[in-house]
């Protein structure tokens, strides 16, 4: 067990004890993004026997109360979180539970958890953290928790405290996706979530087998869903649910030619879908014209590209595994096709060279001579704990946050008047990068500001 000795006195009706799992906000958010790690968590709680309450601060005005309502019953809280604003009411809500009850079991996962567990220790936030997807392992704590014994020794993934040390197995437990277990819908209002596009997102595999140095996941292995699962959530999604237009936010949606084929014929079959999907660079020559043509007829309308650079030798650094050739003739399929290209770029890398920024605008332009059917997304590089570029930007310069408060107070704007922690790069080059990048872009906007003020209309509209 941790130092603190959790309660399980509450019990809900009709199970062994209520779990409250909190879902941060940044302020800013996708409003098709659903409380994911918990729709597919919540099943396997429910199922060892607990009851479970999803609040999700981002569609909860007066999320502070509901909470504080929800854990009044509570015997344990869950809150993930990653490396920006969205700890701080991930503190907020684990002080509320402190403050109401000091026997309510605090359990953190996520990516700055998993990454930086012993900061999230040190602050009394946690009593246990999860390392990499919780689904086997958390019904398993809270089973120990509940019954007062000792988890099992040979678990991974999980940390706790014990006489002031931290103990457990910290091997990230892998992404396995292939499991028959349903999402969780009925824990949250679905109407929440339905943008104005009445656009809905999905996730058919988990995890990535590349290994970009800048990447969070720290998931290298990738797990289907089963194809009997798959078919039957989308049609609940599409048919059930009403949505009209399906985002795969896969990693990389278009690897598998046999599962996209397979899901562009199930959405021909449910007729008047629109969808879209991320894809790596090498999409042109994946699939044979006849493929290219069904997907388009499937309802395919824009496909996602994390270009980042435009420098063969930042791809290369960044061990991105494509060329830049490969987006130009991606961007020459897409054009042929009708179809939109959304091609997003990442800009003040740790070892970016003017040069290199150069010849990042020089494939931007390119890419939108080629296909005028372009949406460019600019994101400014935030170093990511626990990632191989986080170490470079530190080996150049840069001083990372040492504790919770620091790391939810760090810029992750888009525009560089509002970052001031690019310190991994000299002045006098930031300065030049900023000045040549401003008389590009002028006064940037995200996509979705665009689409607010009409710059923008989204191909997945009705």
């Amino acid at each position: 067990m941790t130092d603190k000795t959790c309660n399980h006195q509450i019990i809900s009706k009709g199970s062994k004890g209520k779990v409250v799992l909190f879902f941060p906000t940044t302020g800013n958010y996708c409003d098709n993004w659903m409380p994911f790690p918990y729709l597919y968590l919540a099943p396997f709680i429910e199922k060892a026997g607990f009851e479970v309450r999803i609040v999700d601060s981002r569609v909860e005005p007066d999320w502070e109360n509901l909470l504080t309502k929800e854990l009044k019953d509570a015997f344990a809280m869950g809150v993930t979180s990653m490396s920006g604003p969205d700890l701080k009411p991930a503190m907020r809500a684990s002080q509320i539970a402190r403050d109401i009850n000091n026997d309510i079991c605090l359990m953190w996962g996520g990516h700055h958890a998993s990454a930086l567990p012993d900061e999230v220790f040190a602050e009394n936030y946690a009593d246990y953290v999860f390392l990499g997807p919780a689904e086997f392992t958390f019904p398993v704590v809270l089973d120990a928790v509940y019954s007062k014994k000792e988890i099992p020794s040979e678990m991974k993934g999980v940390l706790y405290k014990k006489d002031g040390k931290i103990l457990g197995n910290r091997a990230v437990n892998a992404a396995v996706f292939d499991y028959p277990e349903t999402p969780a819908y009925h824990l949250i209002d679905v109407e929440k979530y339905r943008s104005k596009n009445n656009v809905v997102a999905y996730f058919k595999t988990r995890g990535c087998p590349f290994k970009c140095t800048f990447c969070a996941t720290g998931n290298f292995n990738v797990s289907h869903k089963l194809r009997e699962q798959y078919h039957k959530e989308i049609k609940y999604l599409l048919q059930d649910l009403k949505f009209g237009a399906l985002c795969f936010r896969d990693p990389t949606f278009f690897l598998k030619a046999s599962t996209v084929m397979d899901v562009a014929e199930l959405l021909h079959s449910i007729g008047n879908v629109k969808w879209k999907g991320q894809a790596r660079g090498t999409f042109h020559r994946q699939y044979t014209p006849e493929q290219f043509k069904f997907m388009r007829k499937s309802g395919l309308t824009s496909v996602m590209f994390g270009v980042e650079s435009g420098s063969q030798r930042m791809l290369d650094f960044m061990v991105k595994k494509v060329k830049r050739e490969d987006y130009v003739k991606s961007a020459e399929v897409l054009r042929d096709l009708g179809i939109e290209m959304y091609a997003s770029f990442m800009f003040a890398l740790p070892g970016e060279t003017i040069e290199d920024l150069k010849e990042t605008i020089s494939l931007m332009r390119e890419l939108k001579k080629i296909n005028p059917n372009i949406l460019l997304q600019n994101c400014i590089f935030l170093p990511l704990p626990a990632t191989k570029m986080f170490k470079d930007a530190i080996a150049l310069g840069y001083k990372p946050p040492t504790n919770l408060e620091g790391w939810s107070e760090r810029g992750i704007s888009s525009r560089f008047e509002e970052r001031n922690d690019i310190t991994w790069m000299k002045k006098s080059v930031l300065d030049e990068y900023i000045k040549i990048y401003n008389d590009e872009f002028g006064v940037y906007k995200h996509a979705y500001e665009k689409e607010k003020d009409g710059e923008y209309v989204s191909p997945m509209h009705d």
